[in-house]
Protein backbone atom coordinates (compact mmCIF):
# COMPACT_ATOMS: atom_id res chain seq x y z
CA UNK A 1 0.00 0.00 0.00
CA UNK A 2 1.29 3.38 -0.83
CA UNK A 3 2.93 5.16 1.98
CA UNK A 4 1.14 9.34 1.87
CA UNK A 5 2.87 11.98 3.61
CA UNK A 6 1.81 15.28 3.91
CA UNK A 7 3.22 18.89 3.04
CA UNK A 8 1.08 21.45 4.29
CA UNK A 9 1.92 25.23 3.37
CA UNK A 10 -0.11 28.32 4.78
CA UNK A 11 -0.42 31.24 2.41
CA UNK A 12 -1.65 34.08 4.66
CA UNK A 13 -1.51 38.19 4.77
CA UNK A 14 -0.65 39.27 8.32
CA UNK A 15 0.43 43.10 9.57
CA UNK A 16 4.01 42.40 9.16
CA UNK A 17 2.81 41.24 4.72
CA UNK A 18 2.42 38.06 3.53
CA UNK A 19 3.78 34.84 4.80
CA UNK A 20 4.56 31.42 3.78
CA UNK A 21 4.69 28.92 6.82
CA UNK A 22 5.45 25.26 6.25
CA UNK A 23 3.24 23.86 9.17
CA UNK A 24 3.56 19.90 8.36
CA UNK A 25 6.12 17.97 6.22
CA UNK A 26 8.75 14.70 6.60
CA UNK A 27 11.40 17.21 7.19
CA UNK A 28 9.97 20.18 10.12
CA UNK A 29 8.70 23.19 9.47
CA UNK A 30 9.69 26.70 8.09
CA UNK A 31 8.90 30.25 7.94
CA UNK A 32 9.78 32.83 4.95
CA UNK A 33 7.63 36.43 3.86
CA UNK A 34 6.99 36.44 0.18
CA UNK A 35 5.78 39.11 -2.20
CA UNK A 36 2.73 38.32 -4.91
CA UNK A 37 4.03 38.13 -8.04
CA UNK A 38 1.99 39.50 -10.15
CA UNK A 39 0.47 43.12 -10.21
CA UNK A 40 -3.54 43.00 -10.25
CA UNK A 41 -3.83 43.87 -14.14
CA UNK A 42 -0.39 41.59 -14.85
CA UNK A 43 -2.74 38.62 -13.16
CA UNK A 44 -5.60 39.56 -15.05
CA UNK A 45 -3.82 38.90 -18.20
CA UNK A 46 -1.72 36.07 -17.86
CA UNK A 47 -4.89 34.49 -16.38
CA UNK A 48 -6.61 35.41 -19.86
CA UNK A 49 -4.06 34.01 -22.15
CA UNK A 50 -4.08 30.84 -19.92
CA UNK A 51 -7.59 30.45 -20.59
CA UNK A 52 -7.57 31.25 -24.20
CA UNK A 53 -9.15 28.10 -26.51
CA UNK A 54 -5.44 27.66 -29.14
CA UNK A 55 -8.25 25.77 -31.13
CA UNK A 56 -5.68 23.36 -33.14
CA UNK A 57 -2.93 25.74 -33.61
CA UNK A 58 0.16 23.21 -32.70
CA UNK A 59 2.33 26.78 -31.86
CA UNK A 60 -0.40 28.41 -30.00
CA UNK A 61 -0.63 25.02 -27.99
CA UNK A 62 3.30 25.00 -27.44
CA UNK A 63 3.01 28.77 -26.69
CA UNK A 64 0.50 28.65 -24.04
CA UNK A 65 2.43 25.55 -22.41
CA UNK A 66 5.84 27.29 -22.29
CA UNK A 67 3.40 30.61 -21.07
CA UNK A 68 2.22 27.95 -17.72
CA UNK A 69 5.79 27.05 -17.27
CA UNK A 70 6.67 30.45 -17.06
CA UNK A 71 3.75 31.62 -14.98
CA UNK A 72 4.49 28.65 -12.72
CA UNK A 73 7.98 29.27 -12.05
CA UNK A 74 7.31 32.62 -11.04
CA UNK A 75 4.73 31.02 -8.37
CA UNK A 76 7.20 28.21 -7.29
CA UNK A 77 10.24 31.06 -6.77
CA UNK A 78 8.12 33.03 -4.75
CA UNK A 79 7.14 30.80 -2.06
CA UNK A 80 9.64 28.24 -2.19
CA UNK A 81 12.81 30.09 -1.31
CA UNK A 82 15.13 29.91 1.52
CA UNK A 83 14.23 27.85 4.54
CA UNK A 84 10.78 26.51 2.69
CA UNK A 85 12.77 25.74 -0.47
CA UNK A 86 15.03 23.24 1.61
CA UNK A 87 12.74 22.14 3.61
CA UNK A 88 10.44 21.11 0.13
CA UNK A 89 13.56 19.68 -1.28
CA UNK A 90 14.41 17.52 1.59
CA UNK A 91 10.65 16.44 1.61
CA UNK A 92 10.59 15.29 -1.66
CA UNK A 93 13.60 13.30 -1.39
CA UNK A 94 13.10 11.23 1.55
CA UNK A 95 9.37 10.57 0.25
CA UNK A 96 10.80 9.56 -3.24
CA UNK A 97 13.05 7.68 -1.34
CA UNK A 98 10.45 5.59 0.48
CA UNK A 99 8.10 5.39 -2.49
CA UNK A 100 5.53 7.62 -0.52
CA UNK A 101 3.37 9.92 -2.11
CA UNK A 102 3.81 13.80 -1.07
CA UNK A 103 -0.07 15.90 -0.84
CA UNK A 104 0.61 19.01 -1.14
CA UNK A 105 -1.99 20.67 0.82
CA UNK A 106 -1.67 24.61 0.14
CA UNK A 107 -3.86 26.25 2.49
CA UNK A 108 -5.42 30.25 1.21
CA UNK A 109 -7.33 31.05 3.77
CA UNK A 110 -9.63 33.88 3.11
CA UNK A 111 -7.03 36.10 0.79
CA UNK A 112 -8.78 36.55 -2.02
CA UNK A 113 -5.54 37.41 -4.19
CA UNK A 114 -3.60 34.23 -2.78
CA UNK A 115 -6.71 32.53 -4.38
CA UNK A 116 -7.20 33.82 -7.67
CA UNK A 117 -3.59 33.06 -8.34
CA UNK A 118 -3.30 29.87 -10.49
CA UNK A 119 -1.10 27.70 -8.05
CA UNK A 120 -2.11 24.63 -10.23
CA UNK A 121 1.23 25.79 -12.31
CA UNK A 122 3.18 25.79 -9.69
CA UNK A 123 6.88 24.71 -11.12
CA UNK A 124 9.67 23.55 -10.00
CA UNK A 125 12.69 24.69 -11.79
CA UNK A 126 15.23 22.38 -9.84
CA UNK A 127 13.33 19.18 -11.33
CA UNK A 128 11.77 20.79 -14.47
CA UNK A 129 8.33 19.49 -13.05
CA UNK A 130 4.87 20.88 -12.92
CA UNK A 131 4.00 19.56 -9.25
CA UNK A 132 0.20 18.61 -10.08
CA UNK A 133 1.04 16.69 -12.83
CA UNK A 134 3.02 14.26 -11.22
CA UNK A 135 1.00 11.57 -9.13
CA UNK A 136 3.59 11.56 -6.29
CA UNK A 137 3.12 15.10 -5.61
CA UNK A 138 -0.39 15.43 -5.41
CA UNK A 139 -1.62 19.38 -5.28
CA UNK A 140 -5.01 20.23 -3.35
CA UNK A 141 -6.27 23.54 -1.85
CA UNK A 142 -6.89 22.47 1.20
CA UNK A 143 -9.30 23.51 3.89
CA UNK A 144 -8.34 22.67 7.61
CA UNK A 145 -11.34 21.47 9.95
CA UNK A 146 -11.46 20.58 13.56
CA UNK A 147 -12.34 17.26 13.14
CA UNK A 148 -10.47 14.20 10.66
CA UNK A 149 -12.98 13.26 7.90
CA UNK A 150 -12.53 9.06 7.41
CA UNK A 151 -12.87 7.03 3.96
CA UNK A 152 -16.44 6.08 4.10
CA UNK A 153 -16.87 2.25 3.73
CA UNK A 154 -18.84 1.36 0.55
CA UNK A 155 -20.23 -2.02 -0.22
CA UNK A 156 -20.17 -2.65 -3.77
CA UNK A 157 -20.06 -0.03 -6.95
CA UNK A 158 -19.65 3.68 -6.15
CA UNK A 159 -22.46 5.87 -7.15
CA UNK A 160 -22.77 8.68 -9.37
CA UNK A 161 -25.86 10.55 -9.48
CA UNK A 162 -25.26 13.28 -12.69
CA UNK A 163 -27.21 16.31 -12.87
CA UNK A 164 -27.59 18.19 -16.35
CA UNK A 165 -29.10 21.74 -16.49
CA UNK A 166 -29.96 23.36 -19.61
CA UNK A 167 -32.25 25.82 -18.92
CA UNK A 168 -34.40 28.18 -20.94
CA UNK A 169 -32.96 31.70 -21.95
CA UNK A 170 -29.35 30.55 -21.42
CA UNK A 171 -27.29 29.08 -24.24
CA UNK A 172 -28.86 25.67 -26.00
CA UNK A 173 -26.77 22.90 -24.32
CA UNK A 174 -27.25 19.64 -25.92
CA UNK A 175 -27.58 17.62 -22.92
CA UNK A 176 -28.60 14.18 -24.67
CA UNK A 177 -25.22 13.97 -26.57
CA UNK A 178 -23.42 15.40 -23.43
CA UNK A 179 -24.89 12.57 -21.26
CA UNK A 180 -24.33 9.82 -24.36
CA UNK A 181 -20.85 11.01 -24.32
CA UNK A 182 -20.66 10.81 -20.54
CA UNK A 183 -21.92 7.13 -20.81
CA UNK A 184 -19.43 6.64 -23.73
CA UNK A 185 -16.67 7.41 -21.67
CA UNK A 186 -17.34 5.82 -18.55
CA UNK A 187 -19.56 2.37 -19.72
CA UNK A 188 -16.46 0.18 -18.79
CA UNK A 189 -16.79 1.43 -15.24
CA UNK A 190 -20.13 0.46 -14.79
CA UNK A 191 -19.88 -2.74 -16.62
CA UNK A 192 -16.97 -3.87 -14.45
CA UNK A 193 -19.55 -2.96 -11.31
CA UNK A 194 -16.72 -0.53 -10.36
CA UNK A 195 -18.94 2.40 -10.63
CA UNK A 196 -23.32 3.22 -11.32
CA UNK A 197 -23.95 6.29 -12.86
CA UNK A 198 -27.45 7.75 -12.78
CA UNK A 199 -28.94 10.87 -14.28
CA UNK A 200 -31.25 12.97 -12.74
CA UNK A 201 -34.11 13.12 -14.71
CA UNK A 202 -35.59 16.45 -13.96
CA UNK A 203 -32.62 18.60 -12.55
CA UNK A 204 -34.51 20.72 -10.11
CA UNK A 205 -32.59 21.43 -6.65
CA UNK A 206 -36.12 19.57 -5.44
CA UNK A 207 -35.84 16.42 -7.15
CA UNK A 208 -31.81 16.34 -6.05
CA UNK A 209 -32.90 16.65 -2.86
CA UNK A 210 -35.51 13.78 -2.97
CA UNK A 211 -33.23 11.56 -4.55
CA UNK A 212 -31.02 11.85 -2.44
CA UNK A 213 -32.95 11.00 0.40
CA UNK A 214 -34.29 7.67 -1.65
CA UNK A 215 -30.67 6.51 -2.47
CA UNK A 216 -27.17 6.50 -1.03
CA UNK A 217 -25.03 7.89 -3.04
CA UNK A 218 -21.16 8.75 -3.19
CA UNK A 219 -20.61 11.55 -6.18
CA UNK A 220 -22.51 14.31 -7.35
CA UNK A 221 -21.86 15.64 -10.65
CA UNK A 222 -22.98 18.51 -12.06
CA UNK A 223 -22.96 19.64 -15.80
CA UNK A 224 -24.25 23.27 -16.37
CA UNK A 225 -23.50 26.97 -16.03
CA UNK A 226 -22.11 28.52 -13.65
CA UNK A 227 -22.44 32.75 -13.06
CA UNK A 228 -21.82 35.61 -11.18
CA UNK A 229 -24.70 37.31 -8.77
CA UNK A 230 -24.13 41.10 -8.35
CA UNK A 231 -26.14 40.98 -5.41
CA UNK A 232 -24.63 38.27 -3.35
CA UNK A 233 -21.48 38.96 -4.79
CA UNK A 234 -21.07 35.42 -5.46
CA UNK A 235 -20.50 32.79 -8.11
CA UNK A 236 -23.77 30.27 -8.11
CA UNK A 237 -24.75 27.13 -10.52
CA UNK A 238 -28.04 27.18 -12.24
CA UNK A 239 -30.29 24.41 -11.88
CA UNK A 240 -34.05 24.41 -13.22
CA UNK A 241 -37.12 25.26 -11.80
CA UNK A 242 -40.20 23.76 -11.82
CA UNK A 243 -40.98 24.97 -15.30
CA UNK A 244 -37.60 24.77 -16.83
CA UNK A 245 -36.47 28.10 -16.02
CA UNK A 246 -33.05 28.87 -14.54
CA UNK A 247 -32.57 28.80 -10.69
CA UNK A 248 -29.30 30.42 -9.46
CA UNK A 249 -28.25 27.68 -6.55
CA UNK A 250 -25.84 28.99 -4.16
CA UNK A 251 -22.38 26.62 -2.35
CA UNK A 252 -23.93 27.56 0.37
CA UNK A 253 -26.96 26.08 -0.50
CA UNK A 254 -25.91 22.94 -2.17
CA UNK A 255 -23.22 22.47 0.54
CA UNK A 256 -25.88 22.34 3.02
CA UNK A 257 -28.11 19.72 1.26
CA UNK A 258 -25.40 17.57 0.03
CA UNK A 259 -23.33 17.51 3.81
CA UNK A 260 -26.80 16.17 5.10
CA UNK A 261 -26.25 13.04 3.12
CA UNK A 262 -23.15 11.35 4.84
CA UNK A 263 -22.36 9.14 2.05
CA UNK A 264 -21.94 11.96 -0.51
CA UNK A 265 -18.04 12.57 -0.88
CA UNK A 266 -17.38 14.04 -3.65
CA UNK A 267 -19.15 17.10 -5.48
CA UNK A 268 -17.79 17.42 -9.42
CA UNK A 269 -18.94 20.64 -11.13
CA UNK A 270 -18.58 20.96 -14.85
CA UNK A 271 -18.84 24.44 -15.23
CA UNK A 272 -20.01 25.30 -19.16
CA UNK A 273 -19.98 29.34 -19.27
CA UNK A 274 -17.67 30.07 -16.32
CA UNK A 275 -17.22 34.66 -16.59
CA UNK A 276 -14.56 35.63 -14.99
CA UNK A 277 -14.54 38.18 -12.34
CA UNK A 278 -11.76 39.34 -11.20
CA UNK A 279 -9.61 36.39 -11.44
CA UNK A 280 -11.65 33.82 -9.53
CA UNK A 281 -14.09 31.69 -11.28
CA UNK A 282 -17.98 31.57 -10.58
CA UNK A 283 -17.91 27.49 -10.69
CA UNK A 284 -14.36 27.70 -8.51
CA UNK A 285 -15.95 30.26 -5.79
CA UNK A 286 -18.89 27.37 -5.91
CA UNK A 287 -16.69 24.50 -5.06
CA UNK A 288 -14.76 26.16 -2.21
CA UNK A 289 -18.41 27.05 -0.37
CA UNK A 290 -19.58 23.14 -1.19
CA UNK A 291 -16.10 22.30 1.06
CA UNK A 292 -16.64 25.56 3.71
CA UNK A 293 -20.00 24.19 4.57
CA UNK A 294 -18.93 20.90 4.45
CA UNK A 295 -18.69 18.74 1.95
CA UNK A 296 -15.59 16.44 2.29
CA UNK A 297 -14.18 17.54 -1.36
CA UNK A 298 -15.20 19.36 -4.29
CA UNK A 299 -13.80 19.61 -8.10
CA UNK A 300 -13.81 21.75 -10.50
CA UNK A 301 -14.01 20.90 -13.90
CA UNK A 302 -13.89 24.23 -16.23
CA UNK A 303 -15.63 24.96 -19.65
CA UNK A 304 -12.64 25.96 -21.99
CA UNK A 305 -11.56 22.63 -22.37
CA UNK A 306 -12.65 20.84 -25.44
CA UNK A 307 -14.99 17.97 -25.79
CA UNK A 308 -11.55 15.58 -26.19
CA UNK A 309 -9.57 16.51 -23.18
CA UNK A 310 -12.82 16.75 -21.34
CA UNK A 311 -13.64 13.02 -21.67
CA UNK A 312 -10.50 12.21 -21.03
CA UNK A 313 -10.29 14.35 -17.94
CA UNK A 314 -13.62 11.94 -16.72
CA UNK A 315 -12.55 8.41 -17.75
CA UNK A 316 -8.56 9.26 -15.68
CA UNK A 317 -10.67 10.63 -12.79
CA UNK A 318 -13.36 7.97 -12.42
CA UNK A 319 -11.24 5.64 -13.21
CA UNK A 320 -8.39 6.29 -10.38
CA UNK A 321 -11.73 7.40 -8.06
CA UNK A 322 -13.16 3.71 -8.65
CA UNK A 323 -9.80 2.09 -7.40
CA UNK A 324 -10.61 3.76 -4.19
CA UNK A 325 -7.65 5.93 -4.81
CA UNK A 326 -6.87 9.23 -3.16
CA UNK A 327 -9.01 12.29 -5.19
CA UNK A 328 -5.88 14.30 -5.26
CA UNK A 329 -4.10 11.20 -6.93
CA UNK A 330 -6.81 11.40 -9.47
CA UNK A 331 -7.04 15.02 -10.14
CA UNK A 332 -3.19 14.47 -10.97
CA UNK A 333 -4.06 11.40 -13.30
CA UNK A 334 -7.17 13.82 -15.01
CA UNK A 335 -4.75 16.29 -15.42
CA UNK A 336 -2.00 14.36 -17.40
CA UNK A 337 -4.70 12.94 -19.68
CA UNK A 338 -5.80 16.52 -20.66
CA UNK A 339 -1.79 17.43 -21.56
CA UNK A 340 -1.69 14.18 -23.40
CA UNK A 341 -4.93 15.13 -25.45
CA UNK A 342 -4.23 18.60 -25.64
CA UNK A 343 -0.51 19.38 -24.92
CA UNK A 344 -1.48 23.04 -23.93
CA UNK A 345 -2.00 24.66 -20.61
CA UNK A 346 -5.65 23.61 -20.09
CA UNK A 347 -4.62 20.57 -17.82
CA UNK A 348 -4.06 23.46 -15.09
CA UNK A 349 -7.42 24.91 -15.03
CA UNK A 350 -9.39 22.35 -13.05
CA UNK A 351 -9.03 22.62 -8.97
CA UNK A 352 -9.77 20.58 -6.35
CA UNK A 353 -10.77 21.51 -3.04
CA UNK A 354 -10.62 19.30 0.11
CA UNK A 355 -10.60 19.12 3.45
CA UNK A 356 -9.51 15.19 3.85
CA UNK A 357 -5.75 15.34 4.41
CA UNK A 358 -5.23 12.13 2.78
CA UNK A 359 -7.51 12.54 -0.09
CA UNK A 360 -8.74 8.90 0.81
CA UNK A 361 -13.03 9.83 0.40
CA UNK A 362 -14.24 5.83 0.18
CA UNK A 363 -12.85 2.53 1.40
CA UNK A 364 -14.21 -1.09 0.57
CA UNK A 365 -16.51 -2.22 3.40
CA UNK A 366 -14.81 -5.89 4.26
CA UNK A 367 -17.02 -8.84 2.68
CA UNK A 368 -19.37 -10.29 5.70
CA UNK A 369 -17.59 -13.82 6.94
CA UNK A 370 -20.32 -16.66 7.26
CA UNK A 371 -19.66 -17.86 10.81
CA UNK A 372 -18.44 -21.68 11.16
CA UNK A 373 -21.05 -24.33 11.40
CA UNK A 374 -21.16 -25.77 14.84
CA UNK A 375 -19.33 -28.99 14.66
CA UNK A 376 -20.99 -31.84 16.73
CA UNK A 377 -19.62 -34.64 18.44
CA UNK A 378 -22.55 -36.66 17.98
CA UNK A 379 -22.19 -39.90 14.93
CA UNK A 380 -25.02 -39.50 12.70
CA UNK A 381 -27.65 -42.44 13.17
CA UNK A 382 -27.37 -43.15 9.18
CA UNK A 383 -23.04 -43.86 10.09
CA UNK A 384 -22.60 -47.45 9.95
CA UNK A 385 -20.85 -48.12 13.34
CA UNK A 386 -17.01 -49.32 13.04
CA UNK A 387 -16.45 -53.03 12.56
CA UNK A 388 -15.22 -54.55 15.62
CA UNK A 389 -11.94 -56.11 15.04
Amino acid sequence: MTTDWGFDLLLEHTEDGYRATVLQSPCGDALAPFTPPFEPREQHTIIQQLLADPGQDAARRSEQFMLARRVGGRLFDTIFHGAILECWQASWRAAYAERATLHLRLQLGGVLELRALPWEYLHDGTRDEFIALSAHTPLTRFQERAHQVLPFAVEGPLRVLVVMAGPESYPPLPIGREWRDFIDTVDYLAADRRILFERLAKPTLLDLQRRLRQHEYHVVHFVGFSIYDPQTQEGVLVFEDENGRGRPVSGQHLGTLLSDHYSVRLALIGSRNAARIPGIDPAAQVVEQLVRRGVPAAAFQPTKLLDRPSLAFVHEFYHALAAFGAVDVAMAEARRAIELEEAGASWGMPQLVSRVRDGRLFARKPAAVAPPKPRSNLRSVFQPKPAKP
